[in-house]
């Protein structure tokens, strides 16, 4: 249910404050954001956990073709507030098809209200394409990387990924496809970029992966830890899709939230192989995900909204891009 919003409205129903104006901004540092604020501060809830000021907070950030609903309410944003943490969530603009550039300042924003509301140092957790974003928002923004304990992605096209070459193999496709293409101005310039000290960085793949690939090379993030899912559990079959219900990963994430430093799979017990799903997921949520998927295929594979050429690196990121 959504309220009119204010910094104190609580969405009784599902436990969730749907985000105002920031508080002070002091410590921001990095490039300035671009966007009208209140078009970031609509696109941002956080629960009753991350506002308690007495919980460690995830901010979930989800990939292409979805919203924070679609992605996250039936999953994660169940099972971390049962395992003690809270969550927050942003919907990115176009459903994350358009400009990553933009994308990335509404995921900023995100973390630096996360943060503030919390009360301390928060997590940050992506999929897809928001894997990638999650890593360069720290990269960028060295007040994210401060207030950033851990940096968790899932299926990050941390090298770019084959898949959008070969939809731009031809030389025209979605703006999106350009900028996460294996030798795109987009990836070079996040490769270039040092990866700050002080957060821990996990990015977790699988084999599997029909999306982003060639597995492991596509998520392989330099300095931080990257594991695939078949290190863990040798043959479990998890796709693009399924890391958001998939019990190892879940696992994995935990392990990072709970310890310091990375994710470390000898800390995952066998027995989690022979489980499934991450509890406390809602079956029900599975109904929101085919709106995702039918984004994401038009918004991918509709020549109308294809361009010729990869679209400009925003200033901040062109010295690292050659």
């Amino acid at each position: 249910m959504r309220m009119a919003r204010s910094a104190a409205t609580l969405v009784l129903g599902l436990g969730f404050v749907w985000m105002g104006a920031p508080p002070s901004a002091a410590d921001e540092s990095g490039p300035a954001l671009t966007v009208a604020e209140q078009q970031m501060a609509d696109a941002v809830q956080c629960d009753a956990g991350a506002m308690s000021g007495t919980r460690k907070t995830v901010l979930l950030l989800h990939g292409t073709g979805g919203t924070a609903q679609e992605v996250w309410s039936w999953n994660y944003e169940k099972a971390l507030p049962d395992a003690g943490f809270g969550v927050c969530s942003v919907s990115l603009p176009d459903r994350a098809l358009g400009s990553f550039a933009a994308s990335a300042e509404y995921a900023v924003y995100a973390a630096r209200y996360a943060y503030r509301v919390s009360g301390q140092p928060i997590a940050i957790l992506g999929h897809s394409q928001a894997g990638l974003m999650a890593v360069w928002i720290a990269k960028f923004w060295p007040d994210i990387a401060r207030s950033t304990s851990d940096v968790i992605s899932f299926a990050g096209p941390m090298n770019g990924t084959a898949l959008a070459d070969g939809l731009c193999a031809a030389g025209s496709c979605s703006p999106i496809s350009w900028q996460l293409g294996t030798n795109s101005k987009l990836t070079t310039g996040f490769k270039n970029a040092p990866l700050p000290t002080g957060t821990a960085f996990t990015s977790i793949g699988s084999l599997d992966d029909e999306v982003v690939f060639p597995q492991p090379a596509a998520s392989t993030l330099p300095g931080g830890r990257t594991i695939m899912i078949q290190d863990v559990c040798p043959g479990r079959v998890v796709d693009h899709g399924t890391y958001l219900v998939d019990a190892v990963s879940y696992r994995l994430v935990l392990d990072a939230l709970t310890h310091d430093g990375p994710a470390d799979p000898s800390r995952i017990n066998a027995s989690a192989c022979a489980e499934t799903v991450l509890p406390g997921l809602d079956p029900a949520g599975l109904a929101e995900f085919p709106k995702t998927l039918a984004a994401l295929t038009d918004g991918l594979i509709n020549p109308g909204h294809w361009v010729s050429e990869e679209p400009e690196l925003p200033t901040y990121a062109v010295p690292f891009a050659s």
